[in-house]
């Protein structure tokens, strides 16, 4: 037998308690591990669904840029969209003949209209638009009438907003949007200060001529007879509006009416010629106060206003070489 010392005894005790500690480290960091492989592996499905990986991005859908004049007819803009392959012509054409419900209040006055080509002429404001490509009709006019009642219900002058400003004159908004049309064709100037005061001296020339409708039944302007006779003149040929027929006399009497000296509008057309730009809508709501009936334009761009037909037709006679 060996026979130890309590302190030899002691000594071991220690030995066995150190390897004991050394294997229960080791086993805990066994484990340890173990678990930390084994959430891994389970959570990596985790991981990619919260986390994946970077992968190619789908291509955008392509887009158009659509850039509409001042003056433009629903026609020159259609044939812009089917140009930029946003949407054929005809699309937009058969959805520019009645306005989108939402849209009340910007063509308020259109549902007493009648004899007009296309129910939304006049209401899609000159801007550049980025569209979508490969879409239908109904989408552009939308996306054009949406910017068009963002835009108008912006414009106020003197603390007034345009709505209010229409009814104070007494005026639709769809009477508004046509009289700023035959501002645009007459006055087709920029958006400067001086461009709008301009605009609104030619306002006031329809105004003046719009109340004292007894002494001027005509606006005198042939911006109504051209937009039959040269931006719908296509178009009617194609549905078989052509001169001579009943649906040709209808459009015709719409717009034009024979005076003594030329083809004109008898008060207000039944509808826009083209599309205003905002300028020409302040200037139509807000024309300048003046005693003009009669103005023109000289070979240098220049506007002549007048109060008589006297001295109007004096100065015609002298500058108006174009």
């Amino acid at each position: 037998m060996i026979y130890q010392t309590k302190e030899q005894k002691h000594k071991v005790k220690l030995i066995m308690k150190q390897q004991l500690r050394i294997r229960i480290k080791i086993a805990t960091a066994l484990t340890l591990i173990l678990i930390f492989v084994f959430n891994a592996t389970a959570c990596s499905g985790i991981k990619q669904y919260l986390w994946p990986e970077p992968t190619t991005a789908a291509p955008a859908a392509p887009t158009s840029d659509i850039t509409i004049i001042p003056g433009w007819s629903i026609t020159q803009i259609a044939e812009e969209l089917e140009k930029k392959n946003v949407c054929p012509a005809e699309s937009f054409l058969n959805a520019c003949k009645v306005v989108p419900p939402d849209n009340e209040t910007l063509v308020e006055g259109l549902n007493s209209a009648s004899g007009y080509i296309f129910a939304a002429e006049g209401f899609i404001l000159p801007e550049t638009y980025n569209l979508y490509q490969n879409k239908d009709g109904e989408y552009a006019l939308r996306t054009f009438l949406k910017y068009s009642r963002t835009t108008l219900s912006s414009i106020e002058e003197d603390g007034m907003t345009a709505y209010a400003r229409a009814e104070q004159l007494n005026m639709s908004m769809y009477e508004v949007f046509t009289l700023a049309s035959i501002i645009q064709y007459e006055a087709n100037l920029g958006s400067t200060d001086k461009d709008l005061e301009t605009m609104k001296m030619v306002s006031s020339v329809f105004h003046n001529r719009l109340t004292n409708s007894a002494s001027f039944p005509y606006i005198g302007s042939d911006a109504t007879r051209k937009y039959i006779e040269v931006k719908m003149k296509d178009y009617l040929t194609s549905i078989g509006a052509t001169e001579g027929t009943a649906q040709y006399k209808k459009y015709f009497e719409g717009y034009c009416t024979n005076d003594q000296y030329d083809l004109k509008t008898k008060g207000l057309p039944v509808g826009p010629v083209g599309s205003p730009s905002v300028s020409a809508i302040k200037a139509a709501l807000w024309p300048v106060t003046s005693g003009n009936y009669y103005f023109f334009t000289d070979v240098d761009n220049n506007f002549h206003f007048y109060t008589n037909l006297n001295d109007f037709q004096t100065e015609w006679n002298t500058k108006y070489k174009h």
